[in-house]
């Protein structure tokens, strides 16, 4: 029966986007749909609602977004964008080295729909090409996922630390060589095919100083965030206030940049995403899962996968599946006895849950931005996906964990 709502409710979320239906608006009929399935009273579902609105986590999430539309649209507006498409042009292989290079660089700022920020740079070395929307927003949203299996900001090592007691360091290292894989994927699958580019030959100085010239409002926002650990909507905001106060934009500038940051679309799939969320914590969705992987007395490694890959899919955040889920499996994995391996199989199960997740905001964003066929997008990721779990199984199998952590 568990199975049986969680297949319902993503069968019409998959309908939906199949007919064009906005992904901000599955959401929150995907969450109506859950509630009724789960049998969620109105009156808390409603108050679910209001407590979601009235929530630190709405408005952070709501403000980072925000915040970076508007920071990422006053670039563009302001000639920014095109000069750093410009520079990165000048690395060797010119337009798709940058493609690689600038989101997994924007990537190092842990931070809520992330992908936001590097679309544009992304779409804007890659302007006068004929490269599709789809394979635009995959190559923006894989590059810019490869760093958050071992960079050490990012809550999901954090919380696995905090957790298991690994070491900080040594959860990184553990799973680095998943982020080195899956960059080998990436320029594979989606990289090879934005196609040859000539570029002329530019010193290495001149590129990296013009880089410097183009990007420092985003570098200037991750170095409050990372020194002065301000809230990440305050870094972003501050990043803005040196911007117009150095380059004084023009006022019609200021007006597109506020237009498109606070777009009623934009904010409907925020909305969307968490008050998904919101119904499958009231309704106890997720906590059934390892229920119901427990009474089909399933193998370890396959009751891990199935409560972290849908832990993940459900959440689309990596904090939440190493949150929840590895506190659901705490017998599996580091009670009473610690199991490297298999805390990376877990990260490893729920890390391809929110790659795959609707709620997860790079995606839906990235989509947005682009424009693209989400559908399209989807069987773009699928098999890379699977070559990222099979490489990721056999190093799982190969004892690379227990001999780093345990010695």
């Amino acid at each position: 029966m568990e199975a049986a709502r969680l297949a319902v409710v993503f069968a019409l979320i998959v309908l939906a986007l199949r007919r064009k239906v906005p992904v901000g608006i599955t959401l929150l009929g995907a969450g109506f749909v859950a509630a009724l399935l789960y049998g969620v009273e109105i009156p808390v579902l409603l108050q679910g609602y209001v407590d979601l609105l009235r929530s630190g986590r709405f408005l952070f999430l709501t403000s980072v977004v925000v915040l970076i539309t508007i920071l990422g649209t006053l670039l563009e507006q302001m000639g920014y964008l095109r000069r750093l498409s410009a520079a990165c042009r000048g690395m060797p292989g010119g337009a798709r080295t940058a493609a690689m290079v600038l989101p997994p660089l924007v990537g190092m700022m842990p931070m809520p729909g992330g992908s936001l920020l590097s679309a544009p740079l992304v779409n804007n070395v890659l302007a006068d090409t004929t490269v599709t929307p789809e394979l635009r927003t995959v190559t923006n949203y894989w590059f810019r996922h490869i760093v958050e299996f071992a960079w050490p900001l990012y809550p999901g090592i954090i919380l696995t630390e905090a957790i298991t007691g690994i070491p900080l360091g040594t959860v990184a290292l553990m799973q680095l060589p998943m982020s080195v894989i899956m960059a080998v994927i990436g320029i594979f699958f989606f990289a090879r095919k934005l196609g040859h580019f000539e570029t002329e030959a530019v010193p290495g100085l001149r590129i990296a100083g013009e880089v410097a010239a183009t990007i420092w409002p985003i570098v200037l926002a991750i170095a409050i965030y990372a020194v002065f650990h301000l809230e990440l909507a305050w870094a972003v905001l501050i990043a803005i206030g040196v911007l117009l106060i150095k380059e004084r934009p023009p006022l019609d500038a200021l007006k597109v940049a506020l237009k498109k940051g606070f777009s009623l679309n934009l904010l409907v799939l925020v909305l969307g995403a968490l008050s998904f969320q919101t119904v499958l914590e009231l309704s106890g969705g997720i906590e059934s899962i390892p229920r119901l992987a427990s009474s089909l007395s399933l193998p370890p490694e396959v009751v891990i996968f199935l409560v972290c890959f849908v832990t993940g899919l459900l959440t689309g955040m990596v904090a939440g599946y190493v949150a929840l889920g590895y506190s659901l499996l705490a017998g599996m994995l580091y009670q009473p006895e610690l199991m490297p391996s298999r805390i990376f199989l877990a990260y490893l199960s729920g890390y391809l849950g929110i790659m795959l997740s609707p709620t997860h905001l790079c995606l839906v964003l990235t989509n947005d931005y682009f424009k693209s066929d989400l559908a399209a997008v989807y069987r773009k990721l699928l098999f890379p996906l699977a070559l990222l779990a099979i490489a990721g199984y056999l190093l799982y199998l190969s004892g690379w964990c227990e001999y780093l952590v345990l010695g």
